[in-house]
C-alpha cells in the first residue's frame, strides 16, 4: 500500500495502534504554562534524540586539559592520551582519536571531520549547577523532561502538546502518520505529567526492523492466534452497535497501520533504498559505502541498525517530527571501572554511526533533520583505583545535521566547538572534574530542551525549562 493510498484509506482516523484519536478530546487537556509565544517555523524540523544513559564521560570530545588531569590523577592515563607522546591519539582540537597505530580511538578523528565539514557542533560545557545531585534517576528524569521538576511532562510530550494547540503541519492532526516514534520503547521523554495530548500524537514504539514490540504477534504465547483474537475483538465490539463502531473501526486501522509499516519500512526495503555515494570511486571507496555499488552501509550493530531505521523513517515520512532513540546496543555509560577501552569502543561506534547518518541525510538532501546526543551528567576526570570515572558535572552535547536551520533566523550554526574548561579538585583525590573557565559559554542540560522547542517555533522556551535555548550562533568558535 502506497503512502498516499494509506492516508486516503485512513480518512479522519489516527494512526495509533490502540484506537482512533477521534475518541479523545482534540484539545490539550490540563495545562501548558500561560504566555507561550509560538510562531510556526518556516522549515519544519525533524529531531532524532539520542540519550546516553549512565552519564558519558566528556573525554572523547574534550582532552584539552588532559596534561593537567594526568599530572593530578590517582592513576596514570595511558601514553596514547599524552599529547606530547609520539604515539598520541589526541587530535588538534583535543578529541580522543586513534593512536599512531590506528588503535584505541574514541571517535575523535570522526569528530574532527564532522566539525571541519560543518556537519556537527560540540558544546563542551553543559554543566549541572542548579541541582548538582549527580544521581542517575533524578538527573535522567530532569534532562528528559527538560526541567528541574521531575513531575513535569517529558520533552516529547510537551512538544507534541504545543504542536497540537497550534498545528503547523498544514493538515488535520488525524491525517498524520507516525508523527512521534520511539525506538527504545517507553521513555521518560514521553512522561505525561499533567498533560493529556491527542492519541494520534502519542509515541508508537518500533524497533530496528520496524516491528512494534507491543503487538500481539510479538508474544509467542498468543501471537499465533492473532487473527482469531482480532476477529473476536471485532465481533464483540460490533455487538454493541454504533456506540462502539469507532472502536471496531480502530481494529481495521490498526491492521492497516501494520501493513503500511511492513510495506514501506521493513528492514529489507530500508536497506534496498539506502542512497549511493554521489562521488563513488571504486578505486578509492568511502569507508561507509559498498566498494562495488557505492551504496551506504551503516555499522551492522544494534545501535547502527536502529539509527539507520530512524533516519530512514524521518527521510521517507515527513510527518514524523520527533524520534527517540536512546543508546541501546552501545552499552551503558556508567564507567566506574575498566573504563578506557570500553568507553572508547562505545564512542567509536557512536561516531561511526553518526558519520553514516550525516551521509544518509546529505545524499538524500534531507536538510531539516537534527540529531542530538547527550546524557544524564558528566564524570570525574580522575582515573580511580578501579580504572574508571565516578559521577561528575560537566558533559558534552553533540548536535548533528539540520543544515536548513543553519541560519541566524533559526539560531543555528554548525561546525563549532564551544566551551573552555579547566580541571578542578584536590590532586590525587577522586573528586576531580572539569568546569567552565570564567567567561566561557556554559548552560544547564535543560537548555537542550529549550533548543528543541525553539526549532519548532516556541519563541520563549525558557518559560518551559527555566533555561534559555543554546546560543548556536553568537557563541565563540574554539575550533582550530
Amino acid at each position: 500500500m502506497k503512502r498516499r493510498e494509506f492516508l486516503k484509506s485512513m480518512g479522519l482516523f489516527g494512526t495509533t495502534v490502540a484506537m482512533p484519536s477521534l475518541l479523545w478530546n482534540q484539545s490539550v487537556r490540563a495545562a501548558l504554562p500561560d504566555g507561550i509565544n509560538y510562531l510556526a517555523p518556516a522549515i519544519m524540523p525533524q529531531v532524532v534524540n539520542i540519550f546516553l544513559y549512565g552519564g558519558p564521560s566528556e573525554l572523547a570530545g574534550n582532552l584539552t586539559n588532559i596534561t593537567e588531569i594526568n599530572a593530578n590523577s590517582q592513576n596514570p592515563y595511558p601514553s596514547y592520551l599524552d599529547p606530547a607522546d609520539a604515539n598520541s591519539g589526541v587530535t588538534p582540537n583535543g578529541f580522543w582519536g586513534p593512536d599512531s597505530n590506528g588503535n584505541n580511538s574514541a571517535g575523535g578523528d570522526i569528530m574532527e571531520t564532522l566539525i571541519a565539514d560543518g556537519d556537527m557542533s560540540i558544546y563542551r560545557t553543559i554543566n549541572r549547577v542548579a541541582d548538582d545531585n549527580k544521581g542517575h534517576g533524578r538527573s535522567v528524569t530532569q534532562n528528559l523532561v527538560g526541567n528541574l521538576l521531575t513531575t513535569n511532562p517529558g520533552i516529547g510530550t510537551t512538544l507534541t502538546a504545543i504542536l497540537a494547540q497550534h498545528n503547523p503541519f498544514g493538515k488535520p492532526l488525524d491525517d498524520l502518520v507516525l508523527p512521534v516514534v520511539s525506538f527504545e520503547g517507553n521513555s521518560k521523554i514521553f512522561n505525561l505529567g499533567d498533560l493529556e495530548i491527542p492519541l494520534v500524537l502519542r509515541p508508537i514504539a518500533l524497533d530496528a526492523n520496524f516491528n512494534n514490540p507491543y503487538q500481539r504477534a510479538s508474544n509467542n504465547e498468543i501471537g499465533i492466534y492473532d487473527d482469531e483474537i482480532e476477529a473476536l475483538a471485532r465481533s464483540v465490539s460490533s455487538a454493541y452497535g454504533a456506540k462502539h463502531q469507532r472502536v471496531n473501526d480502530a481494529f481495521v486501522k490498526r491492521s492497516q497501520l501494520a501493513d503500511f509499516i511492513d510495506t514501506n519500512f521493513n528492514r529489507t526495503i530500508v536497506d534496498n533504498n539506502l542512497p549511493v555515494n554521489p562521488n563513488h570511486d571504486p578505486l578509492a571507496p568511502d569507508p561507509d559505502t559498498d566498494a562495488v555499488t557505492g551504496k551506504l552501509i551503516y555499522p551492522d550493530t544494534n545501535f547502527g541498525n536502529r539509527l539507520k531505521a530512524a533516519i530512514s523513517l524521518a527521510i521517507n515520512n515527513p510527518d514524523t517530527f520527533f524520534i527517540n532513540l536512546g543508546s541501546g546496543g552501545l552499552g551503558g555509560w556508567d564507567d566506574h571501572s575498566d573504563a578506557l577501552g570500553n568507553y572508547a569502543n562505545r564512542m567509536q561506534n557512536l561516531m561511526a554511526a553518526l558519520r553514516c547518518a550525516v551521509k544518509h541525510m546529505k545524499w538524500t538532501a534531507s536538510n531539516n533533520i537534527v540529531i542530538n546526543v547527550f546524557g544524564d551528567f558528566g564524570r570525574n576526570v580522575n582515573l580511580n583505583n578501579a580504572g574508571g570515572w565516578d559521577h561528575g558535572n560537566n558533559q558534552n552535547f553533540y548536535t548533528v545535521g539540520g543544515w536548513a536551520l543553519d541560519n541566524p533566523e533559526q539560531g543555528r550554526k554548525l561546525g563549532k566547538i564551544v566551551g573552555v574548561t579547566e580541571r578542578i579538585g584536590t590532586p590525587f583525590q577522586n573528586r576531580q572534574f572539569t568546569s567552565p573557565v570564567n567567561g566561557s559559554y556554559q548552560c544547564e542540560p535543560f537548555a537542550i530542551a529549550s533548543t528543541i522547542y525553539k526549532y519548532f517555533g516556541v519563541q520563549n522556551p525558557e518559560l518551559l525549562t527555566g533555561e534559555a535555548a543554546i546560543d548556536e550562533v553568537g557563541t565563540a568558535n574554539e575550533r582550530i
